[in-house]
């Protein structure tokens, strides 16, 4: 328990900035929906003058953001980028810095299993990326109700809250398995960091043609697009229950890697 306290109290400040930029930008962002809603016919006239990539490349496709839940719409794909690489950097961070630090003989050394570290960690992490996911949420809903006369559309709100943590879990099960499993714990964060990147790409180029439909199965962004998500009024549970099983899966795999592997000191 005290490696799981250790590793919260280390990563407090992480929280804090990620929480600090998430609020920035979600009042950025109502700022500017002011200036949408003030014409609200002109200002979705223009957007949709966008090119077909542009729009892709900013989540507008098939979105009307001159309402309050298709703006949303708007800024959950750049929160889901953003979670998606805190979650997955912190799931990346939290295994590899005892070998990119050189601690991994001090830690180990101790009589502990590794299987109960491993636990501590995962635990911690998980607390971590939750509390982010948590200032998410508010900030969401303090933002819009400073900016939208008050009216949040908590319906919008949590829909689109419990898919970003479908995409934190899974990236964060994804920068578990890079340090842990892969066994190159100086370079996990890069190549989770590569991951989310490739996984948003596949998500942009879904969005610009029907030539690259079959990215949407590759890409959790585009399980959980806004478009979708405000068309049906609910997640697709499909997609749900994958990110869970392969969350599940890919952090026992780890598990059973990490707890053979040589450490790299």
């Amino acid at each position: 328990m005290n490696l799981f306290f250790y590793e919260l109290k280390s990563h407090w400040k992480n929280v804090l900035v990620w929480g600090v930029v998430i609020a920035v930008f979600m009042v950025i962002s109502m700022v500017k929906f002011q200036v949408l809603a003030s014409d609200a016919a002109a200002s979705q006239a223009l957007l949709k003058a966008l090119p077909p990539t542009m729009q892709a490349v900013f989540g507008m496709t098939g979105l009307n953001v001159a309402t309050i839940d298709g703006y949303y719409g708007v800024c959950f794909i750049f929160l889901a980028v953003m979670l998606a690489i805190q979650a997955g950097m912190t799931g990346a961070d939290i295994i590899a810095k005892e070998e990119t630090l050189d601690t991994a003989e001090f830690l180990y050394v101790k009589p502990i299993s590794r299987a109960r570290i491993l636990t501590a960690k995962l635990l911690a992490g998980l607390i971590i990326i939750a509390a982010v996911g948590i200032a998410t949420y508010v900030a969401t809903v303090l933002a819009i109700a400073a900016y939208n006369h008050g009216v949040v559309p908590q319906h919008t709100v949590v829909l689109f809250t419990g898919a970003l943590a479908c995409i934190q879990l899974l990236f964060y099960a994804l920068g578990i398995f890079a340090s842990a499993a892969i066994g190159l714990p100086k370079k996990a964060v890069s190549i989770t960091a590569a991951v989310v990147f490739a996984c948003y790409i596949a998500y942009v180029l879904w969005g610009m043609s029907s030539q690259f439909s079959w990215m949407h199965y590759i890409s959790p962004f585009a399980f959980f697009a806004a478009k979708d998500m405000l068309a049906a009024g609910s997640l697709n549970q499909g997609w749900v229950w994958l990110c869970i099983l392969v969350s599940i899966s890919v952090v026992a795999v780890s598990y059973a890697r990490y707890l053979r592997r040589d450490f790299k000191v």
